[in-house]
């Protein structure tokens, strides 16, 4: 059971004084007490007396002992009261200067149907009746599926996603269609995930998808567009930014694209898997670099620096950026002369749908 504490400063501070006040007079009639035994010992030179020197000595030392307890419970007392408001003092500085990020859930990655993290968005088949789709858009079904899992508040499988993502929107037909068309299907991997796709998706689960358009006129004011988003309650947001789309496996490509330490926060682990998917710092889309979902998890404000956190789908982990740069990542079909616009999930815990049938 949750209590609320309540905590009388005035009364700790009085009872503080109380005890001080209570050690000086306890002291003080010691010290008396010490006087009348030195008095009685010297009236009394035989043995009778060095007896009761000894016995009285042992006595008023326990008395010092105990006029020692009173001062420390009250010096214990009016330090654990400094404590208690120095650390509320620091706390209210860190909200003032931003330290604190919001009240946010952390989003989990993606998982398999037995809920083990998937290593990367390769890993996801677009198959309609048994035949593999020429679909090259793993990270659209993987972000939907961790913020799916996030507002479900359960693991939702990014295959499962997938799988009602192809069956959602009929991909199938549409690439029978071409086939009839062209007489064949493409060879080359070419088709995407686009906003609708998700929306339509994620429908399926019972979550209201909408594309919402945020003032992108400046960095400050897409920070604050982007913060009223992500505060909002049973919500989350799915943006479009521009990323590299392969991995360079010896790590030489990490300094071209300004990714320093302070920026990419990923652990040495994740790092070796190499730096595909990370964002570029440009919203045109150059030479080796690809427009890619992210899940936005929260923004972090400490020290005078913004950032974002991001779920990446590309190597399926958590990254974090600086704000800037995460900002100049975003994509160009996601600008819109002084707007942008990002994908706005919400929904209510276990809407619809089974467990069951969200597995299958």
């Amino acid at each position: 059971m949750t209590q609320e504490v309540r905590i009388d400063r005035d009364g700790v501070r009085e009872v503080a004084r109380a005890l001080r006040a209570a050690h000086a007079r306890w002291m003080e009639t010691l010290a008396r007490a010490q006087r009348a035994r030195h008095a009685l010992a010297a009236a009394v030179q035989a043995a009778p007396g060095r007896t009761f020197e000894a016995a009285a000595a042992q006595t008023a030392h326990r008395l010092q002992q105990g006029g020692e307890r009173l001062l420390r419970l009250a010096e214990t007392l009016e330090k654990a009261l400094q404590r208690l408001e120095e650390a509320f003092a620091e706390a209210a500085r860190a909200v003032e200067e931003g330290w604190i990020a919001p009240p946010l859930p952390t989003t989990p990655l993606a998982v398999d149907g037995s809920g083990e993290p998937l290593p990367n968005q390769f890993v996801l088949r677009f198959r309609a009746e048994g035949v593999d789709l020429p679909w090259n858009a793993g990270c659209g079904p993987m972000a939907l599926s961790m913020a799916l899992s996030r507002l479900k508040g359960r693991p939702i499988p990014a295959q499962a996603v997938a799988d009602r993502l192809v069956r959602e929107n009929r991909l199938g037909e549409r690439l029978e269609q071409e086939r009839q068309e062209k007489g064949h299907l493409p060879s080359t991997v070419s088709y995407y995930t686009n906003d609708a796709h998700l929306r339509k998706t994620a429908q399926a689960y019972g979550v209201e998808g909408q594309r919402v358009y945020l003032d992108g006129s400046s960095s400050e004011a897409a920070w604050a567009a982007l913060r009223d988003q992500i505060i909002r309650p049973r919500t989350a947001v799915i943006a479009l930014v521009t990323a590299k789309s392969r991995t360079t496996h010896d790590g030489t490509e990490w300094a071209a694209y300004g990714q320093r330490a302070a920026e990419v926060v990923i652990s040495e682990k994740d790092r070796a898997k190499g730096d595909g998917g990370i964002l570029t710092g440009s919203s045109q889309e150059g030479a080796g670099e690809t427009a890619h979902w992210v899940v936005v998890d929260r923004l972090e404000e400490r020290e005078g620096e913004r950032y974002v956190v991001i779920n990446n789908p590309f190597h399926n982990r958590q990254e974090r950026y600086r704000w800037d740069f995460f900002w100049k990542s975003i994509n160009q079909g996601a600008r819109h002369g002084s707007q942008w616009w990002v994908v706005r999930l919400e929904g209510e815990p276990n809407a619809s749908g089974s467990k069951e049938e969200e597995t299958r």
